[in-house]
C-alpha cells in the first residue's frame, strides 16, 4: 500500500462524509428488518407488500399507544 498523500485524506475524508450524510438520510425512512432463524438479518424492500403490512401493523400499534397516552421509557 502506498503511503497517502494529502489528496488521499482530503478525498478519504469527502468519501466518510458524504457517506455519514447518505446513512442519516436513509435512516429516517421507515425499513423493516427481518431478522432469519440462523441470525441473518435482511432488509426487505419498503415497497414489497410484507414490508407495507409489517409497517401498516406498526403504525396500527403506535396508534393505540398514543391514544393511550402511554410514552415509552427514556432509553438515556
Amino acid at each position: 500500500m502506498r503511503p497517502r498523500g494529502p489528496v488521499d485524506k482530503v478525498a478519504a475524508l469527502l468519501g466518510d462524509a458524504a457517506g455519514a450524510l447518505r446513512r442519516a438520510r436513509e435512516d429516517r425512512r421507515a425499513r423493516v428488518v427481518c431478522h432469519e432463524e440462523g441470525g441473518r438479518a435482511r432488509v426487505i424492500d419498503p415497497e414489497d407488500p410484507q414490508a407495507i403490512a409489517i409497517l401498516d401493523a406498526a403504525d396500527a400499534m403506535l396508534d393505540v399507544v398514543v391514544a393511550r397516552g402511554d410514552r415509552p421509557e427514556s432509553r438515556t
